[in-house]
């Protein structure tokens, strides 16, 4: 994979994960969107995901080989932003934390916020793990010396 065809895909994940934080509900009761930053521990999922984007493009643009401990720091805050990411969107018919006061008597739904969110993590993870794909280098043989 080449270069621009990885930052391309971490582009595209880094912009999935903020129209999943800041545009989209993460839960919906009826005619009520639930944005994020009403779910209690959400700063953790924010956090991990900025965190695992800036490390994506350390991995991205980095000029040399693909280092081990970046891959391992993608990996890591991977896991920690789809594991909070899931948690929060499992939390989402808990009304008596997302609501002050009256709490809505309807049916509640996951929304769509949490699956981008998880997509969005994915794409970008995918990105770093294979940027430098085309970035090996080969040693090259001296030419044959003529007598």
């Amino acid at each position: 994979m080449t270069r621009n065809v990885a930052l391309s895909a971490a582009v595209v994940g880094a912009v999935g994960s903020l129209v999943a934080i800041v545009a989209l509900p993460w839960a919906d009761y009826g005619d009520i969107a639930v944005p994020l930053s009403r779910f209690p521990g959400w700063g953790v999922y924010v956090g991990s995901v900025v965190a695992l984007h800036a490390c994506v493009v350390w991995a991205v643009l980095a000029r040399t080989a693909r280092q081990p401990l970046t891959l391992a720091a993608v990996a890591a805050l991977s896991l920690v932003a789809v594991g909070s990411a899931i948690l929060l969107l499992l939390g989402y018919d808990d009304a008596s934390a997302l609501f002050s006061g009256a709490v809505p008597t309807v049916v509640a739904r996951p929304g769509l916020g949490g699956i981008v969110a998880v997509l969005a993590i994915l794409v970008s993870a995918g990105a770093a793990a294979v940027s430098g794909a085309g970035r090996r280098t080969t040693a090259v043989a001296p030419a044959q010396a003529r007598p």
